[in-house]
Parts: C-alpha cells; structure tokens; sequence
C-alpha cells in the first residue's frame, strides 16, 4: 500500500469513527482529503506528514474567511493526531496557526421586537406557484424555536409520532452529534400545536408540505428573513437568524430565574440538558449575553465562569 492509499484508508478510519461518536462527516470532508492529495502529490516519496508539507499547502490555499482557515487547520490538527495515534507520523499544527475569529454575537431581541416578528411571521403568504403553507407551517415551528429552545433543523424533523399532544412530550431523534432528547411544551404551546395538528390533517411529518414533502430548513430560514425585513426594523449589528430565536430561549429563561430569585449556577444543568448541549460551557456562554442589571445578580458565581471564555477552539468548531 502506498502513502496515498495509507493516508485515505486512515482517514476513512478515522470518519467513522467521528461518525459513531456523533459528529458529522461533513465537518471533515472539505478539506482533509484535498490536503493529503496536495501532500501526496508535491512529496511522492513521502512516508509521513511534515510541517513543510502544512506550510506550503496553507500557502497554496487560498482561504474565503480567517473562519474558512481556522477550521481547515483544526481538522488537520484532529487528522494528524489520529495519524500519531496510529503509530503513522505526521505534525501536528501546534497554536501558532491558530487563527482568532470573532465569534458570532447572538441577536437578543427586545420584547416589541419579538412582538412585531411574530405579527409579520404570522402574515406570511405563499409565493405565487407555490403551495407550502408558510401562514400554517411557520408560526408554530418558530414559536416552537423561541418557546422551547429548539435548533432551526429540530422542528422539521419531527415525525407526527414525535409530538405527544396530550402530555406536551416532544422527542427529539438524533440532532447535534447524533443525541436525542426529550423536550416538553408549555400548555400554550401544546394547545398551539394541537390546533395546527388538526389543521394540518393525516401526514408523515409534523410539519409537511401540502404535497407530501419534507420542509427544508433553508425555506424556513429565507421566510424567517423576508419576515424580519417586512417589520422594518433596524437590526442592532448582525442581522437576526432562525438560531437567535433559541439563543432567546435560553437568556430569557435565565432572566426568569434571576428575576425570581433561584439559584442560577444549581439550575444550569437543567437548562444543558433541555437545550441538548454536549459540555456545560455551551451552556455558560448564554450568562454573559443578560442585560447588565441581571449580570450583577448574587444568583450569578462569576469565579466558577472565569474560564468559559477561553475555552479551546476545537471544542466549538465540532459543536
């Protein structure tokens, strides 16, 4: 077997791997296989990855974002260590190739803007030539989002049997690295999704088009922005998306215990398990996006938080 073929055989190793841990495969899959093509090719004679061969490849690349590199180098990182593990050799990027990229900062709405969303999301309207059902579909599924904290994938990939209508149980099939998880409605929501069931009719989907089909979630995302647009509000920086409405979910549930005097730090488990989070830390992020006077709350242990902020960026990237 030549390096190549040892090369792309443990790569595949590694993939399924990752894959029955959870993680997707496409996080991997856009830039190992064109760096060992490229290692391959200028080095034939190679039997190991060098820190020349990284060099050169990063020279050569000609990345559209810092993000873009930085999540190239963190996937060669993972590979290279597999590699090692493996008893093969090969560098490993050490921090020096690290690139900082800014974070992307929540969209945390005020309560009138939330109010003029839901009004303009509520007056969706079909396109002309399509029957999808937006004014049907799409004020339950974003209400589901705010109210229960759901990922913008999560609603439109329930099953009707997903959706238990008399116990307010929503289950939650494999979602970020492959968990699932069991949710439950408020009695608002759940009397909100039954009268959308009735409406909706017998169907595979719990949101489904009239046809039959499956709803993407880059149809809701486009509604979801002609909806903000239609409200003529001014965005506060970056412009609001599906995902904020989840953020919500959380600092809103957070300001609620704050404001009812609960211990915030014993209640933070909870919220992890609820929200589906792998590690705590995704969790803790939420703490610091609450208004200055909920900051300051003795129902806060700051020094518990003193290193969320720098925690390494390989966690996050295949979160």
């Amino acid at each position: 077997m030549n390096f190549k073929h040892e090369l792309v055989s443990a790569y595949n190793d590694m993939l399924d791997i990752k894959v029955s841990l959870g993680f997707s495969r496409h996080n991997y899959t856009s830039h190992i296989l064109p760096f060992i093509d490229f290692c391959t090719d200028k080095y034939p004679g190679a039997s190991e990855i060098t820190k020349e061969m990284l060099d050169q490849w990063l020279v050569s690349k000609t990345f559209i974002t810092d993000n873009t590199r930085r999540l190239a180098i963190i996937n060669i990182r993972h590979f290279a260590r597999y590699l090692n593990a493996t008893g093969m050799h090969a560098y490993v990027p050490s921090s020096e190739y690290n690139v900082r990229v800014r974070r992307y900062q929540p969209y945390i709405f005020s309560d009138k803007e939330l109010n003029q969303l839901f009004d303009s999301i509520d007056s969706l309207k079909n396109r002309k030539g399509f029957d999808s059902n937006p004014d049907l579909i799409l004020p339950v599924a974003f209400r589901l989002e705010l109210c229960c904290g759901m990922r913008p994938a999560e609603p439109f990939n329930l099953r009707v049997e997903d959706v238990d209508l008399k116990s307010g149980d929503i289950y939650i099939r494999k979602s970020k690295r492959g968990k699932d998880r069991h949710i439950i409605m408020s009695e608002d929501m759940r009397q909100l999704c039954t009268v959308y069931d009735g409406l909706a009719g017998k169907r595979e989907w719990f949101f489904q088009y009239m046809d039959g089909g499956k709803v993407p979630t880059r149809w809701a995302h486009w509604n979801f922005t002609k909806a903000w647009q239609k409200t003529g509000l001014l965005s506060r920086g970056n412009n609001p998306r599906p995902y904020d409405l989840r953020h919500n979910f959380a600092t809103r549930t957070l300001m609620r215990w704050v404001d009812e005097g609960r211990d915030v730090m014993t209640l933070m488990p909870y919220l992890r398990t609820y929200m589906g989070h792998s590690g705590m830390e995704e969790t803790l992020y939420y703490i610091h996006l609450l208004p200055e006077r909920i900051k300051a709350s003795p129902g806060i242990d700051w020094g518990m938080l003193s290193d969320i902020y720098c925690a390494e960026e390989d966690f996050y990237a295949e979160d």
